[in-house]
């Protein structure tokens, strides 16, 4: 791994999901120097090509996140997991991104709470034997709508039949907890199962509020 890239993608990164018209990842285009001799080829090329979208006068956000999704997709040595939030409308699209995202090298799949949390742990997918990953959940909004308290309404009542094998009086209580405005919605679930690797950085519009990420 070659000096600071970590560094600059996570920084990248940041400017990506929080800055919405592309005025301040312009201006730290435009003043951003390195030497080419220290970052790999890919990550050079994308610089240059984004510096002078920036010195003109467009510069699409979307033409940058396909740019940025397509490095990181072909560097998986930077670490880097991008989470298209508008692809999740729901919890089974919700897997079927982890999945993309994560699990392509895999003959299988994950499809519980639980399997996303054992993957972040490492030993398989994308990023098995890292020490360290960093998440950026574009458009984290939408996520956190889909997968709120009506989605998880229809969760917990689905493990409430008459025949289900789960445990009824825990996802009882799971259940009243949210009607009553107290409990928490899968989103909230899935950001605690984030929240609680330590090896992993979460990048989301709001969050972390400085501009450079180091990832180690």
């Amino acid at each position: 791994m070659k000096t600071d890239e970590k560094k600059l993608v996570g920084t990248l990164a940041h400017f990506l999901v929080s800055d919405s018209d592309g005025t301040a990842l312009s201006s730290f285009l435009c003043s951003l120097t390195y030497q080419p001799s220290t970052i790999r080829t890919e990550l050079v090329q994308l610089l240059n090509k984004w510096q002078n979208k920036a010195a003109g006068t467009v510069f699409l956000g979307e033409d940058l996140w396909t740019d940025f999704k397509q490095l990181v997709g072909s560097n998986p040595d930077l670490g880097v997991a991008v989470i298209d939030g508008y692809s999740i409308n729901d919890i089974a699209s919700f897997y079927e991104e982890i999945n993309a995202v994560y699990m392509s090298s895999e003959s299988w799949k994950i499809g519980s709470l639980d399997g996303f949390d054992d993957l972040l742990y490492g030993g398989f997918g994308t990023f098995k034997d890292a020490n360290s990953h960093c998440i950026v959940w574009k458009d984290i909004a939408h996520s956190r709508t889909s997968l709120g308290v009506e989605t998880t309404l229809a969760y917990y009542q689905g493990k409430l039949g008459a025949e289900s094998p789960f445990n009824q009086t825990h996802f009882q209580k799971k259940l009243d907890e949210l009607k009553a405005g107290r409990g928490e919605t899968y989103f909230d679930i899935v950001a605690d199962i984030i929240q609680s690797h330590r090896k992993v950085t979460w990048i989301y519009n709001g969050y972390p509020q400085h501009k450079s990420v180091y990832l180690y």
